[in-house]
């Protein structure tokens, strides 16, 4: 009779134990954790780890995801942002892989692509915080069509009602977008936060400096990549 009893209290145990250590294996590794570490400056660190994480969790779509973002290579990221699109299209970072695709595109000028990407995220993922994000085919139309206008007399200046602008960081937390702002400021580059808000999730973009053209912004994002060791890409204000 207790050996009976020993043997149902067991299988009771192990139908109560095996759901957890299941949940636990599906979970994965915490890439949200690692990501803010790469915003605080620790990307080192989590370099360091990257093998061995993409040794335990292969084909892991969050796992891809941080390997694109440390990869320095921007052709190379882009492969592995859109293998996580093509292969993983349900995974929670598969519209994230495709804004990350679209601003690409967009830092190489190659605007069609760009948009296609991007109407591509807001037809397959309308809820994404992503999705409110302006064609960059429609800026640079109105960009064209856009003529300057001539301030009062007394002002050898301008106004120009579209420019561009180099977005040097997009951050899910805002102290990081401050941090990154002001060390721009203490160099000497005027510098700007630009929120957006979708569906409670907010991302804080740092623009430095304001362009007239594309071109003069595209040089200053050279400049900057050249003295802060920085990726960074062009945005239309």
């Amino acid at each position: 009779m207790n050996k009976k009893l020993l043997f149902m209290f067991c299988a009771l145990l192990a139908a109560f134990t095996a759901p957890s250590l299941s949940a636990q294996t599906d979970n994965g590794p915490d890439i949200r954790h690692r990501l803010e570490m790469i915003e605080n400056g620790q990307a080192e660190s989590v370099r360091a780890e990257l093998p061995s994480l993409m040794t335990n969790y292969q084909n892991n779509p969050g796992v891809m995801y941080l390997q694109a973002v440390l990869t320095a290579d921007g052709s190379e990221a882009a492969t592995l942002y859109q293998n996580i699109v093509d292969n993983f299209p349900k995974s929670e970072w598969a519209d994230d892989a495709l804004y990350k695709l679209y601003e690409y595109y967009y830092s190489m000028g190659l605007y069609k692509t760009a948009d296609q990407k991007l109407q591509q995220l807001k037809e397959e993922y309308p809820f994404s915080a992503y999705a409110s994000e302006k064609s960059p085919v429609a800026e640079k139309k109105a960009e064209i069509k856009e003529k300057p206008v001539t301030l009062k007399s007394g002002s050898a200046a301008q106004k120009f009602s579209a420019g561009f602008t180099v977005q040097v960081g997009a951050f899910s937390t805002l102290p990081n977008a401050e941090e990154l702002k002001s060390k721009f400021e203490h160099e000497g580059y005027s510098s700007d936060i630009f929120t957006i808000v979708s569906h409670g999730k907010k991302m804080h973009k740092v623009w430095v400096g304001d362009y007239k053209t594309y071109d003069e912004a595209k040089r200053q994002a050279a400049a900057l990549k050249k003295k802060f060791n920085l990726s960074s890409i062009v945005v239309s204000r």
